[in-house]
């Protein structure tokens, strides 16, 4: 059935034509920016520019004195989104500072059929026979599958567990997260560090709906030996964009709010088990020719995130089975990390979405498991669901982990590191991309790498190979060391110390890594002869 939409207002930015306070800004950037973002910009050497200074408050005022009430004022797009009238319209470009309204109406009054599977989000799915696990064999429980699949234990067990990497997650809302013992962990530990409620506009964001929980969970929940998120150690903020009740473009509005406010903040990886391509009104649908990158607004905002600096990794959306078997909007984007769903055996799950983009891209990047993924429900149980909303935030947690372990690798050599790890790097598909990552390889890989950089380092190790006295040589001091073997297992651990007794220890290669008291870390192979 179709359903007409009669509304007398359109979804709409009116853009401005310039910021006349820019150079107070740029001149002062902690007024605009935290230091955390700054020193993401500096660390990445990503210069700061127009788009990150506010929008000229004088130009809002006077939009506002039309008697247009905007929904979002956005610095990223120099503007304000709002709901007008043709004559708000009209008012609204006649105005000296507006260079144009653009509105959000991509069909001229052609009515598409609705595809009644929406693929905005994942309602997980329970049905079916559960996955048997012995408990007592593993230490993650009922995450172990997801977590060794992509050889995440690897990481994890060289102590990269997404601590110091601060996560935003986007979604529907995140009931229960402030006081179910599944979370407790990263409440106890002060790791929620705020969120918002962009969509009711208000601080309360421990409510909605909760498809944010359980895709949370599968980063930061935690429940001894028997659930381990991704990337437990890791900051978060919560978010809420998505209105369950509804399903129209301002949407993407407020996920366009959220993601300036986490690049403000200093968030290094944003999670979005979201996605756009029809809504309520079908005046506002996108086509999967608009699957180019570049036409969708919540797009658009996810590119200006990846530019920034920040690692957006956004589910690549359940239509495989549908007549749109297409990825949706931002999984687009061009240096948006898009994440497929396969199952315990390593194949696609049939409801994940294909690429390649409309321009020919390769979508989705890579995969993780979203068939029967272990989550928590809002009353604290374990269950499972199936869905791109839970590939994409294992593998957000995943990167994080990743970001933790070679924090100064620019985020675009990151996702290449872990695309080029992946077990179809060579042969990629429409539904697979690049297919599962094996965070093992692309941790040593980029080991290598960093072995021939050598020389930009602050840490100097000697004698290597040495036979007994290993020295540690620093121009900051040193926090932490850690001695780990190739297979992955940390061996021994340090404090503060410049000096290594290796005498004891089998002769072969070894991986030390030194945690600085500033936050950095280097990690070096030392051979024992």
């Amino acid at each position: 059935m179709i359903t007409i939409f009669m509304s007398a207002q359109d979804l709409a930015l009116i853009k401005f034509v310039d910021k006349p306070s820019a150079d107070n800004y740029l001149d002062n950037p902690l007024l605009m920016l935290s230091q955390k973002a700054l020193d993401r910009r500096d660390k990445y050497n990503i210069d700061i520019n127009m788009q990150d200074v506010p929008v000229e408050q004088s130009y809002v005022s006077q939009v506002e004195a039309l008697g247009i009430d905007p929904i979002a004022v956005s610095k990223w797009f120099n503007g304000v989104f709002a709901w007008l009238t043709d004559a708000q319209v009209s008012q609204a470009e006649s105005l000296s500072f507006v260079s144009e309204v653009e509105s959000f109406v991509q069909d001229d009054g052609k009515l598409k059929m609705i595809n009644t599977s929406s693929d905005k989000f994942d309602i997980p799915d329970y049905s079916g026979n559960e996955p048997q696990f012995n408990l007592l064999d593993f230490n993650y429980g009922y995450t172990e599958e997801q977590i060794t699949q992509l050889k995440l234990d690897y990481l994890h067990n060289l102590g990269f567990t997404g601590d110091g990497i601060t996560i935003a997650v986007l979604d529907a809302g995140f009931p229960e997260v402030d006081n179910i013992s599944a979370f407790d962990y990263i409440r106890n530990n002060g790791q929620i560090k705020g969120g918002y409620n962009f969509v009711d506009d208000d601080e309360f964001f421990y409510t909605r709906g909760s498809h944010g929980t359980s895709v949370l969970s599968t980063i930061g929940g935690y429940i001894e030996d028997q659930f381990v998120g991704t990337a437990i150690d890791a900051d978060f903020y919560l978010f809420i964009t998505e209105n369950v009740d509804r399903e129209m473009p301002d949407e993407e509005v407020f996920w366009i709010e959220a993601v300036e406010r986490a690049d403000s903040l200093g968030v290094d990886v944003i999670n979005t088990s979201l996605g756009y391509s029809e809504f309520d009104d079908p005046r506002y649908n996108y086509t999967y020719d608009d699957m180019n990158g570049e036409t969708a607004f919540i797009t658009r905002g996810a590119q200006i995130a990846t530019e920034k600096g920040m690692m957006v990794v956004v589910s690549a959306g359940n239509s495989g089975n549908d007549e749109w078997h297409y990825i949706t909007s931002p999984a687009d984007g061009v240096d948006v990390f898009t994440i497929g769903a396969v199952d315990s055996d390593g194949n696609p799950a049939g409801f994940s979405s294909y690429g390649p983009t409309s321009d020919g891209r390769i979508k989705p990047d890579v995969d993780a498991r979203g068939s029967w993924a272990a989550i928590i429900r809002t009353d604290g149980g374990i269950d499972f669901g199936s869905g791109t909303s839970f590939s994409s935030p294992i593998m957000a947690g995943a990167m994080a982990c990743f970001i933790q372990a070679y924090p100064d690798i620019n985020p675009m050599e990151v996702r290449q590191t872990v695309r080029e790890s992946a077990n179809r790097y060579n042969n990629p598909t429409d539904q697979m991309g690049y297919g599962i990552p094996n965070f093992e390889v692309a941790y040593n890989d980029l080991l290598a790498v960093n072995d021939i950089a050598s020389g930009e380092s602050i840490i100097s190790v000697y004698p290597n190979p040495t036979s007994g006295i290993l020295n540690i040589q620093s121009e900051k001091e040193i926090r932490q060391v850690q001695l780990i073997s190739v297979e992955g297992k940390v061996i021994r651990k340090y404090s503060s110390v410049n000096q290594l007794d290796m005498n004891s220890l089998p002769k072969g290669i070894y991986i030390l890594k030194i945690q600085l008291e500033n936050g950095k870390a280097e990690v070096k192979k030392v051979v024992k002869k």
